[in-house]
């Protein structure tokens, strides 16, 4: 993380940038602090201070920016002063579908992200990543891990690995342990835990190969997936597809053993991956990669029946956090294998649309992201593990993601792929340790 945070850019944002990052993080993070359980008598008054003169002090530092900038921030102006005001006189109204402390932070930070975001745009439009060498073909199939482990690491077995995405499993699993933790709580038993992050598990590894199966030509021509086993043939694709059905068997019956609603959902997640992402969505929309964001949401409701055979609230926010997330973190990816992509004929966003609007997009997905989260540390009821991990982490990915925009290089978006994996990562132990112990 240390490298997230002393990497020093080329191009230095301008002090605009600065200010209103720091306006959009204040208000997301005092507005969390206001909604929680915490009892801080003067931050209230001492945020509203703070935030209103760097409002001002922004409003005055893009005095030459974009009409649209300008614009969004006079409306968050509005919006900041005004919520508040509703609050302080005592006059809040009683919404049906969001509470009125939720919309003083919502609706101000949306304008005021925005506003970060079209500014970001209208300063780095012209940076454009320089002509750099492809990332080297990995000669070995396994991953680092694997490759350390004597019997795992010798094809044909590493290669059967491989076929699974294990590099997949990890994350999903904390995201379908979380699902449970949502639904459950602390009642959530260990033998239903365990049966379903090993369901889970196979599930993802038949996804993986049948993935696999239907891009064995594309992966030929791509240098990040040429080495695959079945680019190369080292596994034959009848094989494969035994391989597959077996997991997918497998991974059904063990899910069958805790209730039929989540042996239904993990049939689907497989499903989706393998035929709707793979081979519909992605060799035919730009929009692969979001619409795609559901298979990674799959697992949260997944664990959540498990558990429970209900699907809360709470549930369907961390799964909709997810899928926001998906194309704020792939989308650096999809900058940096951008010329593979192309040469494979793939429509991804950034083949189609260029650097600036995937960097535009990122921002995007990424305030969606940051909203999902306070509507579910509001409605799970989280507390301040959460709280503090959601907004250190927020203002180190956002801050990757501000460095991308200066400085556009492999180096710049690997980072912000790397704190997108980081935050979610940390998000989903914060909601297991809170939600069970």
């Amino acid at each position: 993380m240390n490298s997230l945070l002393s990497f020093v850019t080329k191009e230095d944002p301008p002090l605009s940038i600065y200010v209103l990052s720091l306006v959009c993080m204040g208000i997301y993070i005092f507005g969390m602090v206001g909604i929680s359980s915490l009892t801080l008598p003067l931050l209230p008054t001492l945020s509203l201070i703070f935030i209103g003169l760097a409002i001002i002090y922004s409003l005055f530092l893009n005095r030459n920016n974009s009409i649209k900038v300008k614009t969004l921030l006079w409306i968050g102006l509005g919006l900041y002063f005004g919520l508040n005001t509703i609050r302080l006189t005592g006059l809040s109204p009683t919404l049906p579908l969001l509470p009125f402390d939720l919309l003083i932070i919502l609706l101000p930070f949306t304008a005021f992200f925005l506003a970060l975001t079209f500014s970001l745009e209208f300063y780095t439009s012209s940076f454009s990543m320089p002509e750099e060498q492809s990332p080297a073909k990995s000669s070995r199939s396994q991953s680092s891990i694997l490759s350390r482990i004597p019997y795992l690491s010798k094809p044909p077995l590493s290669d059967y690995i491989y076929l699974t995405k294990p590099r997949l499993m990890w994350l999903l699993s904390l995201v379908a342990l979380s699902g449970m933790a949502i639904s459950a709580g602390p009642s959530l038993q260990l033998t239903t835990a365990l049966l379903t992050i090993l369901g889970g598990i196979l599930a993802i590894g038949a996804s993986g190969t049948f993935n696999q199966i239907f891009e064995a030509d594309i992966d030929q021509n791509m240098d990040r997936t040429a080495n695959r086993p079945l680019a190369t043939q080292r596994i034959p694709i009848l094989n494969a597809w035994i391989f597959g059905i077996s997991l997918a068997m497998a991974s059904l019956f063990v899910f069958f053993q805790l209730n039929l609603f989540s042996s239904i959902l993990a049939l689907s997640a497989i499903l989706f991956y393998s035929v709707v992402y793979t081979v519909l969505l992605k060799p035919n929309t730009a929009q692969n990669t979001v619409i795609g964001g559901i298979a990674g949401s799959f697992p949260v409701i997944i664990g959540s029946v498990a558990a429970t055979s209900t699907i809360p609230l709470s549930a369907i926010l961390l799964a909709t956090l997810i899928f926001f997330w998906t194309p704020a973190h792939f989308y650096n990816l999809a900058l940096i294998y951008k010329k593979d992509f192309q040469q494979s004929g793939l429509p991804m966003f950034s083949v189609v649309h260029g650097d600036v609007k995937t960097r535009k997009h990122i921002l995007f997905y990424f305030g969606s992201t940051l909203v999902c989260a306070i509507l579910l540390f509001y409605f799970a009821r989280l507390s301040i593990l959460f709280l503090s991990v959601n907004s250190i982490f927020s203002i180190v990915f956002l801050w990757a993601i501000i460095l991308s925009h200066y400085n556009p290089s492999r180096s710049t978006f690997l980072r912000s792929f790397i704190a997108s994996n980081i935050y979610l990562t940390v998000l989903l132990i914060s909601i297991i340790l809170e939600l069970l112990w």
